[in-house]
Formats: C-alpha cells, structure tokens, sequence
C-alpha cells in the first residue's frame, strides 16, 4: 500500500489560516466554544439586530458620549411611575433614629453606639452622684469632729485650769496607750518621772496565744516535763514561782525581836504545818521572749488529801469553787520528796545566771526551800535567808519594788496593792488563765519583764531595780 499525504486545504483569512471543512462532514454534529454556541442561539433567535461578526475600533471618547445619549433616551422612554419608586428607595436607606449618627451605617450598629453612648452617660452620672456623697460625707465628719472640739474646749474652761495639768499626767501611764486601755492612774507621774523616758509610752505587744497556755502535771508527766525544762532553762533563765496553799492557819504567840521577825516565824509555823497544793512555773529570757513551740509555763500538781490536813471547811469549800479536785490530788498528785530531786538536777537552783521572780516571796520562796532542804524550816530569819541565797542566787520580789513605786507617788497612803493592779498599771489585760496557779507565775513574769523594759530598769525614785534584788518583802524590810 501506498501512503497517501492528506492535505487540509486552507484559506486566507486576515491573519491566521483557518483549514477548510470536508463538505461531507458539513452535515455532522460540531462542537462549539461557549461564546460560539450563545451567539448562534441569538441569531436563531426571531426579531433578534445582528451585529456583524468584525467591530470597527472606534474612539472611546465618542463611544463614551453615544452610551450616555443611550442613557439618556431609555430613562425619557421609561413610564412615569418608575422614577417616584427609585427616590422612595434613595430615601429609605437613610435610616433616621432619634439621635441620627452615621446614616451610611445599618439600622443595627446605629442602635449599638447608641446605647454606649447612654451607658456612658449612666456611667458619668453615678460617678458624680458618688463623689458629691463622698463631699458630702467629708463635710459632716468635719463638722462633727469641730463640734466635739468645741465641746471638749467648753468643759476644760468649766472645769478649770487645775485639772489640765491632772490629763496630761494621766496620759503617761507606764507600758500603754491611755486611747486603747483604762489604766489607773497611780503610775502616771512615776513613767514621766523616769529618766530618759518617754512621757507616752506605747502599749504592751502581747505573746502568741500558745505562749499564754499552762501545762498541768501530774506524777504520770512530771519526769518528761523537767526533761524539757532542762532543755530550755539555758536559754530561757528567768523563772517565775507562784505556790498555792489552804491559807494562814498558825499565829506564833510569844515575844518578837522585831515586826520582820513576827512575820517569819508566821511563815514559818504554816510551812511547816502545811503543804502545797499546787506550785506554778514560767519560763522566758531577760526580754519576755518564751519557747514557740512546747510548754513554758507548768503548773505542779501535789498529793494533798483534806482529811488529812490542817484545813478549815471555808477554805475547802472555796478551793473546789476555784477548780481544785482533791479526789485527783489524792490519787494522781506529785510527792514532794520526788520532785524535790528533779528540781535540784533541772538546772533551776544553785545557778548565779537564774533569774527568779516572785510576788510576796515569803511564802512562796518557804514551800520551795522547806521542800528542797526535806526538812522543817530554820529557827530564824537569817538562816532562812542563808538557805534563799544558796538556792536562788539572784531573785526578785515585785511586791517591794511595786511598793517602792507607790511610796514615792503617794508617800501617805497605806494601801495593800496586788499582782493583778500592778499587770492593770502596766497595760496587761486580763485573762482567765491568770487566776490559776500557773496562769499566777505566768502573769508574774509578763509584769516584771515589762517593768524592766518601760522603766529601763530605773525606778521613779531613782533607784536601780537591781538595788531591790534579794530582798524578801515583810522578811527583809518594809
């Protein structure tokens, strides 16, 4: 077979050379391009202008002039009722609300800044409502702090000028702030009377509450509480005594050398005769500071049965009222023998660097001596008080020195004072636990650190507080 070259015949048109159709396929299906296809549907199309497949290009500033004549002409050929409609439209789409704002913007986010804008008004108008109250609350408080001013100034002129002198004194009161505390008024000279003092003098930081709580011991605890206070008693050298007992029973009959020597031979009979219920023990260092975490303060309970005493019914009868089970005592209590030992191995006696602090030491410092000798009470007061010193070197009474203070500030009043005035002078509130036997001790200790820390241990009279040291109150002298 012969290979036959086909040929497309072709034929110019303008610039591309388009092949000529088979006219035997003339009569088969085409297909078109889109464009191809609508235009031959348009020209099928009845009553439809042709346009000539081949467009001049005109110029564009004339064709832009002859749309515009178009324009023109099919708005004229519009119907009349068209053109109102269009306006209504125009004029719909301006959104008009009672405070207009960007009419461009939807209906939507008109009503949105719109009520931003009311809620910043609010806003701005509780602000000034609140500060014209605050003003408002300024100007009465100053008005009623001129109107107490004015009061206070009218009862110090009706009231004279020999009182004012009487305030200002008052106010100095040792150890507390006269705003915070009703404290009397017997100390008040003494605080401005001492040297290098403040006349004002700031109120008394009390410890934390677990340095105000008392441990009781029975003999089940009494070896593993004089272990901790041999523990501590390096650190913490300050001790406080506080003794409970049924009460004066004996009175010595006969002639004495002197008042001092009545009064100890007093003691003496009722030590001797009488043994201790309780005993109470406080621990801190020269400042007040105690332990934070243990016990510092104990109180020592003894084997007393009342059927076997020198007791009064009264004084028993008011014992069980202050809280004392002597069914317990009986079964649980402490023997004096045992902790006469423990207490001369603890670290508490015979030691110069221990500081001891009683209040009316003549009978607290007999019980403790009567128990550490195991043995009855010396025949006088000079060997008592060779007994006093070999135990407890160093020791203060706070009844003396409270004594001392008073004397200078009311040299003529004879009053019996206590503890408990001396803790109210020196700014200490009281607690429920202080009228224990421990809560005693504790409260002992808590007034002299604080004496010695408001007086900087110098006395109003001028005396240094060590002057007072070693000195017995009713034993010693007056």
């Amino acid at each position: 077979m012969q290979s036959m070259n086909v040929q497309h015949q072709v034929m110019p048109g303008h610039e591309q050379m388009m092949p000529q159709r088979d006219p035997q396929n003339m009569n088969m299906m085409q297909n078109y391009s889109p464009h191809m296809g609508r235009a031959r549907m348009n020209v099928q199309q009845p009553n439809f202008p042709m346009q000539s497949m081949m467009q001049d290009v005109g110029n564009p500033y004339l064709n832009a002039q002859e749309q515009d004549m178009n324009k023109r002409q099919m708005q004229q050929n519009m119907p009349m009722n068209i053109q109102p409609q269009l306006q209504m439209q125009h004029q719909n789409q301006n959104f008009n609300i009672s405070t207009p704002v960007n009419a461009s913007m939807p209906p939507g986010l008109n009503l949105y800044q719109q009520q931003q804008q009311q809620q910043q008004q609010q806003q701005q108008q509780q602000q000034q409502q609140q500060q014209q109250q605050q003003q408002q609350q300024r100007q009465g408080q100053g008005q009623g702090q001129q109107n107490q001013q004015n009061q206070q100034q009218q009862q110090q002129q009706q009231l004279g000028q020999q009182q004012i002198p009487q305030q200002s004194q008052n106010q100095g009161s040792i150890g507390v702030n006269p705003a915070l505390t009703n404290v009397p008024k017997q100390m008040g000279a003494a605080a401005n009377a001492l040297p290098g003092a403040a006349s004002a003098l700031p109120p008394m930081i009390l410890p934390p509450p677990n340095h105000l709580f008392v441990r009781d011991v029975w003999k089940g605890n009494l070896y593993r509480e004089f272990a901790s206070i041999r523990r501590l008693v390096q650190q913490y050298n300050h001790i406080s005594i506080s003794t409970e007992f049924v009460g004066t029973t004996a009175r010595p009959i006969g002639n004495f050398r002197s008042k001092a020597d009545y009064h100890y031979q007093t003691m003496r009979a009722n030590v001797d005769f009488l043994n201790p219920i309780q005993l109470g023990l406080s621990l801190s260092d020269e400042n007040g500071n105690k332990p934070d975490n243990g016990p510092s303060t104990w109180q020592f309970n003894f084997e007393f049965n009342p059927e076997k005493e020198m007791v009064s019914k009264d004084s028993l009868e008011l014992l069980t009222k202050s809280g004392i089970n002597f069914e317990q005592h009986q079964t649980m209590g402490i023997d004096q023998l045992e902790f006469g030992q423990l207490l001369m191995d603890s670290g508490l006696v015979l030691d110069p660097e221990v500081t001891w602090v009683t209040y009316h030491a003549a009978y607290d410092l007999g019980f403790l001596i009567n128990i550490l000798m195991n043995n009855s009470m010396p025949n006088n007061k000079d060997d008592f008080e060779w007994w006093v010193h070999k135990y407890l070197p160093n020791f203060y009474d706070l009844n003396l020195v409270y004594k001392a203070i008073q004397d200078f500030k009311q040299p003529n009043q004879q009053q019996q004072y206590t503890l408990t005035s001396l803790a109210d002078d020196l700014g200490i509130p009281r607690f429920s636990i202080f009228t224990t036997t421990g809560g005693q001790s504790l409260l002992m200790l808590l007034s002299f650190c604080q004496l010695a820390k408001v007086s900087l241990n110098k006395l109003p009279n001028g005396a240094d507080l060590i002057s007072y040291r070693n000195i017995i109150y009713g034993i010693d002298g007056e």
